[in-house]
């Protein structure tokens, strides 16, 4: 079954991940972050602005903080 997955491209994978331990760790983060994204349902549709899960940008709705 293994190789049914993998191929050869199984004990390359585990040579990377073991001598770029980081990178892969960032690269799964990185993919998993993504498909929440993607395919994540919003929890409230009644609005025609995206939903950006609470995300705060500390905005005061346009003062560049000028004069």
């Amino acid at each position: 079954m293994q190789e049914l997955l993998f191929g050869t491209w199984g004990p390359q994978i585990v040579a990377y991940s073991q001598q770029n331990p980081w990178r892969v760790f960032a690269m799964v983060l990185v993919t998993v972050l993504l498909l929440e994204l993607l395919f994540r349902k919003q929890s409230s549709g009644t609005g025609d602005s995206p939903d950006f899960g609470g995300l705060d940008f500390g905005g005061d709705g346009g003062d560049c903080g000028g004069d």
